[in-house]
């Protein structure tokens, strides 16, 4: 058994980012919505832009990756919240599926896979005119694998700012919540990462925000991990009683405004 088998890929997904599958708050211009491919390695990985794409150049940009759903479909609504943050489309918004999730070819087989999905993704917007200055990172739970290792020097964009939502620490976190096992990931996967070590090497602002009742991420481990974080800026937003679907916990304004008081910090 390896990580994969935890991993809820291979949802196909529809792909239909349409208004009327989102609250009318957060509808957006439906101009904006722009679906591509990208090559990583020999497979092809789907991702969504929403904003304007002659604005990639001068706009900030929230590059987003999801957690452990089995498509971007499950996060259209994070994206209409994401679309209408501080405004409607005041910021651009991505994200992608890793191999193996929605219509993505292939199979996750491990960080490196999740790191070359990352560039693949990025190198688009980086020709487009993104810089570091301007980019924002959001990471939700599995997002923490590839977010954490750009974010320690693997981003041909430097990461600046942060923000890690119910992250994962180490596969060992990961295999024992999925298998109920107390074995090292050293015998059941290839995923082997380390959060806390990535957030040692990562320089920049962090935004860490966590439910005391997570039992996916236990809150314990991630902290030990965060609190390694040596870089200019460290901010934490924990919530008591709150699980591993934070924002669905805490109230979408709430969520809203801790990342938008992050994003102009």
């Amino acid at each position: 058994m390896d990580i994969s088998a935890a991993l809820f890929a291979g949802g196909d997904g529809t792909y239909d980012f349409k208004n009327e599958l989102l609250d009318p708050q957060y509808h957006v211009d439906e101009t904006k919505i722009h679906l591509m491919d990208f090559q990583s390695d020999n497979d092809t990985v789907y991702a969504l832009y929403v904003g304007d794409l002659a604005q990639i150049a001068t706009d900030t940009i929230i590059f987003y990756l999801h957690g452990n759903a089995s498509s971007m479909d499950n996060f259209w609504e994070t994206a209409g919240l994401f679309a209408n943050l501080g405004g409607s489309h005041h910021f651009g918004f991505m994200m992608y599926d890793y191999r193996g999730f929605g219509k993505s070819t292939g199979r996750s087989t491990g960080v490196e896979s999740m790191a070359a999905d990352y560039d693949a993704v990025l190198a688009f917007l980086q020709t487009q005119g993104l810089t570091s200055d301007r980019m924002v990172v959001v990471a939700s739970s599995l997002g923490s694998l590839p977010a954490g290792s750009a974010a320690a020097g693997g981003s041909r964009i430097p990461v600046q700012k942060l923000v890690m939502e119910v992250p994962q620490s180490t596969a060992n976190v990961i295999m024992q919540n999925a298998t109920g096992l107390s074995l090292p990931a050293s015998m059941l996967t290839n995923y082997k990462f380390d959060i806390g070590q990535n957030m040692e090497d990562y320089t920049g602002e962090l935004l860490w925000m966590h439910g005391t009742e997570d039992l996916v991420a236990p809150i314990e481990t991630a902290e030990a991990a965060m609190q390694k974080h040596n870089g200019t800026y460290y901010q934490e937003a924990i919530y008591e009683g709150a699980g591993h679907g934070l924002r669905w916990d805490i109230g979408d304004e709430e969520w809203s405004k801790i990342v938008l008081d992050f994003v102009r910090h």
